[in-house]
């Protein structure tokens, strides 16, 4: 890739916008009493979008290898692309009111080819950060 491509790949991943022409933004509602959907199927090059309802303050741990801890507070709403196939798991904590105290949710996510020249992440990226096994 040329330097002016990887430039416009850079402006558009700091704009938010879809660098794949195949990519799709999918949403999850986390509210008071559920997820929804609580499993959602979703290809590598998809942002997946955690959206707060509840009402309620809530954090987001990505489950991983045991000796990884990845959490993220959603005052309104996060997102998260996903760089390898498989199941990722997911639990929502709320922090206050009454009621459920979490919620378990899975991310599937399918494969989809990339360009072996961009860089790529490992495993998540969750607000342009990447975030590493």
């Amino acid at each position: 890739m040329n330097r002016l491509a990887r430039i416009g790949l850079t402006l558009a991943l700091l704009a938010g916008l879809p660098t794949d022409s195949r990519a799709e933004t999918r949403e999850i509602v986390i509210k008071a009493d559920g997820l929804e959907p609580r499993v959602l199927q979703v290809s590598t090059v998809d942002r997946v979008v955690f959206v707060n309802r509840s009402g309620r303050l809530v954090h987001l741990d990505f489950l991983g290898r045991r000796d990884q801890h990845h959490v993220y507070q959603v005052p309104g709403s996060i997102w998260a692309v996903f760089h390898q196939p498989g199941p990722h798991l997911y639990v929502v904590h709320f922090e206050s009111g009454e009621g459920r105290r979490e919620l378990r949710g899975v991310v599937e996510v399918g494969h989809t080819g990339r360009d072996p020249d961009l860089p790529e992440c490992g495993r998540l990226t969750v607000e342009g950060i990447c975030v590493e096994p």
